[in-house]
């Protein structure tokens, strides 16, 4: 059974581009839950890679919320 992932959308912070990044479920929830290990993002326009900052944290729990919610039934069994 693959990993289950989770898309979202980057915006870079040099021109503004957006694109989306997958990143496997437990990588963020962990990021999100113990701060450890920030999340790395990425932007393959400008070669940029850095931490997600609080803001892009907020989104991305909201995305997670979201695909949580979606998929809550298969969650529960």
């Amino acid at each position: 059974m693959n990993e289950p992932t989770i898309r979202f959308p980057v915006t870079c912070p040099i021109c503004g581009n957006e694109q989306l990044e997958e990143h496997p479920v437990a990588n963020v929830a962990a990021a999100l839950l113990t701060r450890a290990e920030p999340l790395q993002l990425n932007m393959r326009c400008h070669d940029q890679r850095w931490s997600a900052r609080e803001y892009e944290l907020e989104q991305i729990r909201d995305y997670l919320a979201a695909l949580l919610h979606t998929h809550a039934d298969e969650l529960h069994g």
